[in-house]
């Protein structure tokens, strides 16, 4: 399939699937579908920080955890990388959204 073929069906799938189960349904590597669905973010225009906000997300040790979000859809920000990120604090969370997310 190429890659083009690829992002189109993952496009599809992220209208009623979390980005997460995609990878289970396509059989694909999980952090290769999440680096396409980055991509889908960012040629929709979904990765300008004003889409997106922190979250306290917690842990089950209660540790303090925050993840940034999208602000008017469900789902957490995905990186280049295809990796999810976890900040100490809502400050930190907050400058990663104002500096790297354009």
């Amino acid at each position: 399939m190429s890659e083009t073929d690829l992002k189109t069906k993952i496009k599809i799938y992220l209208e009623d699937n979390h980005a997460n189960d995609i990878s289970y349904i396509l059989g694909i590597e999980h952090r290769e579908v999440l680096k396409i669905v980055h991509e889908i973010y960012r040629d929709g225009g979904l990765m300008k920080s004003q889409y997106w906000e922190a979250e306290h997300v917690g842990t089950h040790t209660g540790d303090d955890l925050w993840g940034i979000y999208g602000k008017d859809r469900a789902g957490e920000y995905i990186d280049a990388n295809g990796d999810y990120l976890g900040f100490d604090t809502e400050e930190e969370a907050n400058e990663y959204i104002k500096e790297s997310i354009r």
